[in-house]
């Protein structure tokens, strides 16, 4: 085992979480009704229902972004917690589906949330691991010094996935959330990994300036080894999870939640039998009604199924996220009645 001395590690005193708000896709859309177009029978429908949990999942509809959704629950976010956009000194967009290559995205909410041109802006190219690796730099800027910084994670998976690719389009949902970080007494442990060798796994080929020989031919659409994947998780996840715990100096018992990202069901509960920790600990339902919501499915699980008792509970949580890069991190948070409601379908426009 490594060392803790040589692990990409943070701990934090002095950041919190004040609030989370989901929007997801305003477009619902029926596995068993998209399933012939894949060339699936009803035979392959309910197999897949029963393994890995496909029922439905929220798209946006027409030109919708990542930034439309993330802008729509940065203003409830701002409103329910009595803050002004003006308040807070930075802002932070993490998406792997900016509106542009350049410039930053996060330059043009600024603008469209009337942040003050005082802030800093800036993106982060990250999935599935985005929402833990953003959280810690907001918190990092917190600690040094900002009063509060406003977090955006998400994406739009439903427009860099092939419509009639059965094994991966049915899985990917798409939704914006907002963060906001402020300056307040909380004790928090974060932790980093990478292993850029297995990028193949998960990768959408022809979408940047590197052009290759093994690329030559393929769309520029998401290219998914499930296989690969899949063990990956197993491998990483749980000895990961173990290691947040003591580095935190905690035990399963005292979370009260362990909000992972969530890839499919069938995934989570083979995490979830070799952590032993039971159903009411860990959601695994969020892909099952949403979709894979990729850097924002840890607030999106939040916002979708535990709304009521992060909004009036003190609560100690392991948010876990994992997948594209590949890319994996975890933390311990704490978190006082912050301002979560409900998720939001559709951003209203």
């Amino acid at each position: 085992m490594q060392n803790s001395s040589e692990r990409a590690e943070l701990r934090f005193a002095n950041a919190s979480i004040r609030g989370i708000v989901t929007t997801v896709g305003d477009r619902t859309v029926e596995f068993a009704q998209e399933a012939p177009a894949m060339g699936l029978t009803e035979a392959d429908v309910a197999r897949l229902k029963r393994a890995i949990g496909l029922d439905r999942r929220q798209i946006v509809s027409g030109d919708k972004t990542t930034s439309d959704l993330c802008e729509h629950s940065a203003r409830h976010l701002l409103s329910g917690c009595g803050i002004e956009a003006s308040d807070c000194q930075a802002i932070i967009f993490v998406s792997q589906t900016p509106d542009y290559t350049a410039p930053a995205t996060a330059i043009s909410l600024q603008a469209r949330l009337g942040l003050p041109i005082t802030s800093m802006a800036f993106d982060v190219r990250l999935g599935c691991s985005g929402f833990v690796y953003g959280l810690s730099m907001a918190f990092s800027l917190v600690e040094s010094g900002l009063n509060r910084v406003l977090l955006c994670v998400g994406d739009v998976a439903s427009k860099f996935v092939d419509p009639t690719d059965h094994s991966i389009a049915p899985i990917m949902g798409d939704a914006g959330a907002a963060i906001l970080v402020e300056r307040r007494p909380s004790k928090s442990y974060f932790q980093f990994y990478s292993d850029g060798t297995g990028a193949r796994a998960l990768i959408i080929p022809n979408s940047g300036v590197r052009k290759t020989p093994e690329d030559e031919g393929m769309p520029e659409l998401m290219h998914m080894d499930g296989a690969a994947v899949f063990n990956f998780t197993l491998q990483r996840v749980p000895s990961m999870i173990a290691d947040i715990l003591a580095y935190g100096g905690r035990d399963a018992a005292d979370i009260d939640y362990f909000v992972l990202h969530q890839p499919n069901k069938y995934i989570l509960k083979n995490i979830q039998k070799r952590m032993k920790v039971d159903d009411a600990k860990l959601p695994s339902d969020t892909q099952s009604v949403y979709g894979n919501q990729n850097s924002a499915s840890i607030p999106g699980t939040i916002s979708g199924f535990l709304s009521d008792r992060f909004s009036t509970s003190r609560l100690t949580s392991v948010f876990s996220g994992f997948g594209i890069g590949l890319s994996w991190a975890a933390a311990i948070v704490e978190t006082d009645a912050i301002f979560a409601p409900a998720t939001f379908i559709g951003t209203g426009k």
